[in-house]
């Protein structure tokens, strides 16, 4: 994959640059390694894309996080399905907040939901863990426009988010964020618009070269 946007927030890219360089490079490092392929995993069920293939936002979500487990941005699972488990932390009585994950007081996010998670990422999210004095900066990482088109309604964009941020403006409590908006590479173009064509004509055909990701319940949605 590659990086299409990025945005600065509160300084956010001087910040990290300047003090976090190694944790910024892992991110930018996993992006970059990652094929977008492997994600092509979902067949939509909503009635204005049914039947199409499409990206699976959680599929992406999980690759990333499995990659940056390895440079040990996450805690090792105990008695779980995947490897990692992310920072946590519990106020009590059943509450908690927690995050993609955490090295050297460096939030992440990796976000494919909707905008108003995005928003809560950046705007509450990492204020909370910055006042318990865990993080002191963030890399939130978003999909670009020309991504979220091959992926389920209700998954918000880079664009959107912008729509925030220049309308809020900044507060005195906001901490430096780094906001990254991936997408495909030339390559990765042309391999989904491949296999999403023979999905259409020859689905049969099609599987021999990517696997479906079975969904319990409902499939319409950024799941």
């Amino acid at each position: 994959m590659k990086i299409v946007n990025t945005y600065s927030f509160k300084g956010g890219e001087k910040f990290i640059k300047e003090n976090h360089p190694k944790e910024l490079a892992e991110v930018l490092e996993v992006i970059e390694n990652l094929n977008a392929k492997i994600c092509l995993t979902k067949e939509s069920a909503e009635k204005t894309m049914k039947g199409e293939l499409l990206f699976s936002p959680s599929d992406m979500n999980h690759h990333l996080k499995t990659a940056l487990h390895k440079k040990s941005w996450t805690e090792k699972a105990n008695g779980k399905k995947k490897e990692y488990a992310e920072p946590r932390h519990a106020f009590g009585g059943g509450r908690f907040r927690e995050m993609d994950g955490i090295k050297n007081k460096v939030g992440l996010e990796i976000q494919f939901g909707k905008y108003a998670f995005m928003g809560y990422d950046i705007f509450s999210k990492m204020i909370i863990f910055k006042n318990l004095g865990l993080i002191e900066c963030g890399i939130e990482v978003v999909p670009a426009e020309e991504l979220v088109k091959q992926m389920s309604t209700g998954v918000s964009s880079f664009d959107q988010l912008l729509v925030d941020f220049e309308n809020r403006g900044e507060s005195n409590i906001d901490i430096p964020v780094f906001v990254i908006g991936i997408g495909l590479t030339e390559r990765e173009k042309k391999q989904a618009e491949k296999i999403t064509t023979l999905f259409k004509s020859d689905k049969k055909a099609a599987l021999g070269s990517i696997k479906l990701r079975k969904y319990n319940g409902s499939k319409p949605g950024p799941k």
